[in-house]
């Protein structure tokens, strides 16, 4: 009969060590990446945050694209009657499709909202914000037109 304290392996105790030690490993793992705070869920808030962003710098183009075609009418066309005397009320009503967004500006009561959504479900605004005037602004020239987004 062969000695058995001669022959090299692995024991029983070193393989139930070696998994027992895995298996925290994949629990601390799965806890980075899944957990409340994980990297799943920060990568998510991130995506939000992007979109939200992305969705107010597309509002942000699409408001003086509009301006810029109020300077067209009201200084290159010399048209000052109708919806070019007064910028206020040529933005008012008016839509702009802005890559996978639509932008609505529409009649807050006492100034202009801007409303973001993804285009083609107008329920699902991403962003909305005012158009107010700074530094004394009249809403004649527009030159001074910013966004407060909410």
């Amino acid at each position: 009969m062969k000695n058995l304290k001669n022959q090299k392996g692995i024991t029983l105790v070193a393989l139930v060590v070696t998994i027992i030690v895995l298996l925290i490993l994949a629990g601390v793992s799965l806890s980075l990446v899944a957990g409340s705070n994980g990297i799943m869920t920060r990568t998510v808030a991130a995506r939000d945050k992007n979109e939200i962003a992305t969705a107010k710098e597309r509002g942000e183009l699409a408001i003086a694209e509009l301006q810029m075609e109020w300077y067209e009418g009201y200084y290159a066309n010399g048209n000052r009657t109708g919806e070019y005397a007064n910028l206020n009320a040529y933005l008012k009503g008016k839509s702009k499709l802005m890559g996978d967004y639509t932008v609505k500006v529409d009649d807050a009561g006492t100034g202009v909202s801007v409303k973001i959504a993804r285009a083609g479900d107008d329920s699902d605004e991403i962003a909305t914000g005012t158009l107010s005037y700074t530094t004394g602004g009249t809403g004649t020239t527009g030159n001074d037109l910013q966004i407060s987004w909410n």
